[in-house]
């Protein structure tokens, strides 16, 4: 959910590498999906539907006929409830982003270390549990592919609701290290947004680490880039 190569902002239409929606398991993409869309409720399952062709068969899938198939309503039906496609596909990812950002702000109270430190193994946590909707948000946010299906104002938003993300991010690591200068802080925090990000795109349910042992080796790498630095006169 976060930025790509270290990046401020993506640029709209810049490539970057897309994540793959293959190998998921199909129980946990259910389960992922209700936690963020409510089956009971047409709009949500259009908003969910979205999300999994756009995950299962690609952006050349996401056609009205398709979403509203796969919601269980007709064509028409489905303008009822959205104007366009492109409006589904925004409130679908932002939906996801508001969800995301909520699970990383839980952390907030704590002493800076235990911020940071949960703000890492959540964000780790939540692209193993959510692999799903976690790949189809960075699919949308960090491809050139997503720019003909949003216009430039819903990309912008979507970017900016990221951007509070890395802005919280940046928030805690300087209350842990305070005596890194700030553009210190903005590396270290990009790279560790970045380096949690992509868990998404390779992490296997049968690889030898559990999910809270990656999370965990996360965070001490991170934490450790942080006291490389904090002993690098350059960068305090």
């Amino acid at each position: 959910m976060g930025l790509p190569g270290g990046q401020t902002t993506p640029e709209r239409g810049a490539a970057q590498p897309a994540a793959s929606p293959s190998g998921l398991d199909s129980a946990a993409e259910i389960a992922s999906l209700s936690r963020v869309f409510d089956p009971d409720v047409s709009r949500e399952r259009i908003l969910a539907a979205a999300i999994t062709i756009v995950a299962d068969r690609g952006f050349g899938a996401f056609t009205v006929r398709e979403v509203a198939q796969a919601a269980g309503l007709k064509a028409p039906g489905l303008y009822s409830h959205f104007p366009s496609k492109e409006a589904i596909l925004t409130e679908a990812v932002s939906r996801v982003l508001a969800d995301f950002i909520a699970n990383a702000t839980s952390v907030a109270g704590r002493d800076p270390e235990e911020e940071l430190r949960e703000t890492v193994r959540r964000h780790v946590l939540y692209q193993i549990d959510n692999m799903h909707i976690a790949r189809v948000t960075d699919l949308v946010l960090n491809t050139a592919t997503a720019a003909p299906f949003l216009s430039a104002d819903d990309y912008d938003r979507l970017l900016f609701e990221q951007r509070a993300y890395l802005d919280l991010v940046r928030e805690r690591v300087a209350a842990f290290a305070p005596a890194l200068t700030t553009p210190a802080v903005a590396v270290v925090s990009n790279a560790i947004v970045a380096m949690c990000d992509r868990v998404a795109n390779w992490f296997q349910a049968d690889d030898t680490l559990r999910a809270d042992e990656l999370a965990d080796l996360h965070w001490h790498m991170a934490r450790g880039m942080l006291a490389e630095l904090a002993s690098d006169p350059a960068a305090s």
